[in-house]
Formats: structure tokens, C-alpha cells, sequence
């Protein structure tokens, strides 16, 4: 066998082993990945904190400019996530009811949904835990 052969045959086998042993190990490392976030079933619930006004028994979502003063919504969700396990989900609530241009109750929540019956239309959350209430006057400052 020639030289060039057996080092391309060192080379493959060097690459099989490589894309084998991530699976062996049940390992997740760059480069090599068995993409586990597509291969591991999903839940279809789906958590998430944010922030809403209960008003003459009806729940507005609140968007992200009045959530945070951002129109990013990753960051508002991060925002509210934050306050929440910092423990100042209440001073949140304070500036969120200072942005808002109704009167009513401001709930910094957490809530969950089942992700299928969303887009089926049915948007009423699985469970809702409230961290923090407040009143909006309905006069921004």
C-alpha cells in the first residue's frame, strides 16, 4: 500500500472516530455536535415573563416600549426575567405604570402556554403567577 493511500486512510479514520465520539460519550462540544436541540423531543409549553394591565376584567399585553422603553422584545422579556429573580419585580411594576396611558392594574407575571392551542387561537395561559402589582393612574409621566 503507498504512502499516500495509508495517510488518507489515517485521515478518514481520524474523522470517523471524531463523528463517533460525541454520540459514544453523549457529549455536545464544537466542532463536533450531535445538534441536540433538534434531536431531544419538545415540549409544547412554552414560559414566559413579561408583564400586563387588567382593566375592567379584560388583559392587555403591554408592548415592549412600555415594558422597557425598548422595541426589541428579547430584551424586554430579559428585563422583566431579570427583575423577577433580582427580587424587584415591584420597582418594575412602578416604571412600567409610569409608561402606560390607561388606568388599571399592572401584573409583572410569569405565565405559561401550550404553544399549539396559541396558534390555534387559544391564547388563555396554562398558569400564571403573579410577582408584582401596581395601579396605572392612566397619566404617563
Amino acid at each position: 500500500m503507498g504512502q499516500r493511500r495509508r495517510a488518507w486512510l489515517v485521515v478518514a479514520a481520524v474523522v470517523g472516530v471524531l463523528g463517533v465520539v460525541p454520540v459514544m460519550l453523549d457529549r455536545d462540544s464544537y466542532p463536533i455536535s450531535t445538534y441536540p436541540m433538534f434531536s431531544h423531543r419538545r415540549t409544547t409549553t412554552e414560559t414566559v415573563d413579561t408583564a400586563i394591565l387588567v382593566a375592567d376584567g379584560r388583559v392587555r399585553r403591554l408592548t415592549p416600549s412600555t415594558i422597557a422603553a425598548t422595541d426589541e422584545v428579547i430584551l424586554a422579556a430579559a428585563t422583566v426575567s431579570n427583575a423577577i429573580a433580582a427580587g424587584t419585580a415591584q420597582v418594575l411594576c412602578a416604571e412600567i405604570a409610569a409608561r402606560v396611558d390607561d388606568s388599571g392594574e399592572i401584573q409583572v407575571v410569569t405565565e405559561q402556554y401550550d404553544s399549539v392551542r396559541w396558534y390555534e387561537g387559544d391564547k388563555t395561559p396554562l398558569m400564571r403567577v403573579v410577582h408584582a402589582s401596581c395601579e396605572a393612574t392612566g397619566e404617563p409621566s
